[in-house]
């Protein structure tokens, strides 16, 4: 009894793809990541905690769009073997990727479902590729950078000043209705005298 191939369990989409583009010549796994260029300009220090809980923090200055990242070595083609998930010159002009941003997030989603992501080229839409973004610019709300802030409503701007007299007007409350019994004041509604 002949076992099924593994190619027969795959949906049509990936089974045309990958006999398109066989995985012998442009999976991620056979593609090895970009050596860094010599005129390129690497980070010298880390980038710092996206996370500044001061609002008043000067800023860094992040990546340049210039600067070397181990992401974008993911992202290799060729003269010869063209990834069709990224651009490329062709004739001394840009060319556009064979498969748009769209398409390939969804062959992606079908890859990983099925288990065989690693099968496909490199691109922006592959677990590798947004695995070593994230790491590189890490945590990325707007109003958590290094000195970045978020205006808000003004209730939130007020909040913490508001809540600060509230706790100190608390804190004296004792205070304040002992002088004011002093003062006559606590007797009561029926001992008031009338008005003619």
């Amino acid at each position: 009894m002949a076992t099924p191939s593994p190619a027969a369990s795959l949906p049509q989409r990936l089974v045309s793809f990958f006999s398109r583009y066989p995985p012998q010549l442009h999976s991620a796994a056979v593609r090895r990541p970009a050596p860094r260029p010599k005129d390129a300009v690497v980070p010298q220090t880390p980038l710092p905690s996206p996370y500044t809980p001061d609002r008043d923090a000067k800023g860094t200055q992040g990546l340049k769009p210039n600067q070397w990242t181990p992401a974008h070595s993911l992202l290799v083609t060729s003269d010869n073997l063209r990834n069709p998930f990224l651009p490329h010159k062709r004739f001394g002009k840009w060319e556009g990727p064979r498969y748009g941003l769209r398409q390939q997030a969804d062959l992606m989603k079908l890859a990983i479902k099925y288990n065989v992501e690693k099968l496909l080229p490199p691109s922006r839409k592959s677990p590798e590729f947004k695995e070593k973004r994230r790491e590189e610019r890490g945590l990325q709300v707007k109003g958590t950078g290094i000195g970045q802030k978020v205006k808000g409503h003004k209730w939130e701007r007020t909040m913490e000043s508001r809540l600060e007299d509230r706790r100190k007007a608390m804190e004296g409350m004792p205070e304040m209705v002992r002088q004011w019994k002093q003062r006559g004041h606590g007797r009561g509604w029926k001992q008031w005298p009338k008005r003619r």
